[in-house]
């Protein structure tokens, strides 16, 4: 079984992240992180920060401290259900969205139907990724204007 140390660096190497980012993300220093990865040093992370990863990345405190099932929870029943009214919302947001890409950044509807078909095909999992990357490259994005 793997220790605390390699699930926590799996997880930010699997989130794409630098020690920098990954730390920023829960109000430590990137030291911190390493020291944490570090098979040589008995630093682990405590309590603040343990729940300050599971909530900023989403992932389970059993899988974090024990490695027992998957890192990421999963959301419940009523937040995978849509219903008529949001099913409305998400194919405006999705017709806005398109309307944005290709206005700003050139993307044709074509491509954004390729990405969602790309997209249907993932894991639960890999859609989490998906879209605590998407928000993480929204929010850096952000940050440089």
């Amino acid at each position: 079984m793997d220790s605390i140390k390699r699930r926590l660096k799996k997880l930010r190497q699997e989130l794409g992240m630098t020690m920098a980012e990954f730390s920023y993300e829960i109000h430590v220093s990137p030291g911190n992180v390493g020291d944490w990865e570090s098979e040589k040093r008995s630093s682990t992370p405590g309590t603040k920060a343990l729940v300050a990863i599971a909530e900023a990345y989403n992932v389970s405190l059993d899988w974090l401290l024990l490695g027992k099932d998957g890192p990421f929870t999963k959301p419940s029943k009523e937040e995978m259900m849509i219903g008529e009214e949001e099913e409305k919302d998400v194919q405006l947001q999705k017709q806005q969205l398109n309307y944005s890409f290709e206005t700003e950044h050139q993307i044709t509807s074509l491509e954004l139907d390729h990405l969602l078909s790309i997209a249907r095909e993932l894991s639960d999992t890999d859609i989490h990724l998906l879209s605590q990357l998407a928000a993480r490259i929204k929010d850096l994005s952000a940050s440089k204007h």
